[in-house]
């Protein structure tokens, strides 16, 4: 099996927006909250991306298309992480607008359909513990514990 191709070009952050799979199925009732279950079948995140490209990337996105037009891809999204990662992706759509800012300069954009990453729920819980035992300041937390590790651990053996 071949790797699956990677779209080399990074979104803007203006104008970047989605909205995020939900992995339960909501149904209303006559009175009160909806009634929700877990079902995860087909649910995918739905990013609306623009790319700004110099003339080189312009060339690089449109061979990109052409080669790989109704194939998924990977694409380099901020969605359900607070880090960037490669998403499998799909266009979405029969149109790419594409508008040009002088003829150095072309902006697209791409109405995409994401596939979630795999997330490790324990994982989840930990950190939800964390934040709620520190007041939010998590960052601090493992700053502090990483210097513990690192630094007055080895100070307090001396060196042995």
């Amino acid at each position: 099996m071949t790797e699956m191709p990677k779209l080399m070009l990074k979104p803007q952050r203006d104008g970047y927006n989605f909205s995020l799979a939900r992995s339960v199925t909501s149904t209303e009732t006559i009175v009160g909250l909806p009634r929700e279950r877990k079902d995860s079948v087909g649910k995918v995140h739905r990013p609306n991306v623009t790319y700004k490209c110099t003339r080189a990337q312009w060339s690089y996105f449109l061979k990109f298309m052409r080669a790989y037009e109704g194939l998924p891809f990977l694409a380099y999204l901020l969605l359900d992480d607070i880090d960037h990662q490669w998403y499998e992706c799909r266009i979405v759509g029969d149109a790419l607008p594409v508008q040009t800012l002088g003829d150095q300069i072309f902006t697209v954009q791409l109405s995409l359909v994401a596939k979630p990453i795999k997330y490790d729920v324990e994982a989840d819980l930990t950190f939800l513990e964390i934040y709620k035992m520190t007041d939010g300041q998590v960052e601090r937390y493992f700053n502090l514990l990483a210097k513990l590790v690192n630094e007055d651990l080895p100070a307090a053996f001396g060196g042995l």
